[in-house]
């Protein structure tokens, strides 16, 4: 078996808060040759039985996730055939990927998801792809925060909520860490914007999804933009740092 065909087997999974730069790092990874990634699927997203109802009028209804699975080159028809023939969110998501794989006409490849609201359904992913892995992606909750109040690609208006998606998802990592162990990976989105070349080379080691550390240099990096300054009221930011500093310290983040 090839290394390529063996790597399907094993897929990386980026999760963590929504707006902590999880884009970004799906399109450096997407660089690297005969590697697929999906647009956001979120099937392990819902909390209800997969092939319930509740799990499927979000996934056959969502103008968004119809969108995506468009630009993966997959029809509404398509999709739904699919979704009959897998009893399980695994079978589903494989069945998405060799889909796009055929369209693209691959025989091997490599593929990862990027959904990070997948954190959710970590345990689930683990049952069904018992050798994946995990790119836990943090992004200084202050400006994560900023980014949901400002509301560009998602809004949530209240300032607590907002927090909590911060916290949910670093907490679930940090449970769930003991049973991931070596198949977990936590990074900052801010490594990659300051030091892309040598971020990349660790991601890339960890993910088996490439070797082509010459596609990256020093033009993928930019300065983080500290929106918060400007987003933000000074009683908002008190809620972030009081909510969010001590989990936040683990990473490095000194919220002031």
């Amino acid at each position: 078996m090839s290394s390529l065909q063996s790597q399907k087997d094993r897929p990386l999974f980026i999760v963590g808060c929504v707006r902590s730069g999880t884009t970004l790092i799906r399109d450096l990874l997407r660089r690297q040759p005969n590697t697929i990634c999906p647009e956001e699927t979120h099937y392990f997203r819902y909390g209800e039985p997969f092939r319930t109802n509740g799990n499927t009028k979000p996934l056959m209804n969502s103008k968004t996730l119809q969108k995506h699975r468009e630009i993966d080159g997959i029809m509404q028809e398509e999709f739904a055939d699919l979704h009959a023939r897998s009893t399980t969110r695994g079978e589903l998501l494989s069945g998405h990927v060799e889909m796009m794989a055929r369209k693209r006409d691959l025989q091997s490849y490599r593929w990862f998801d990027k959904t990070p609201q997948n954190v959710y359904g970590i345990p689930l992913i683990r049952a069904e792809f018992p050798q994946a892995r995990f790119l836990h992606l943090v992004r200084n909750p202050l400006n994560v925060v900023a980014s949901l109040k400002l509301g560009k690609v998602m809004k949530v208006a209240d300032i607590h909520g907002a927090c909590n998606y911060w916290i949910e998802a670093v907490t679930i990592i940090q449970q769930l860490a003991p049973l991931l162990q070596d198949h977990l990976l936590e990074m900052r989105y801010e490594d990659f914007t300051d030091s892309p070349v040598p971020s990349m080379q660790r991601l890339l080691a960890f993910s088996e999804l490439g070797d082509r550390l010459d596609l990256y240099g020093d033009d993928d990096a930019h300065e983080e933009r500290n929106q918060y300054l400007e987003i933000l009221s000074t009683k908002e930011q008190d809620v972030v740092r009081d909510r969010c500093a001590g989990l936040a310290a683990r990473f490095g983040y000194d919220l002031g």
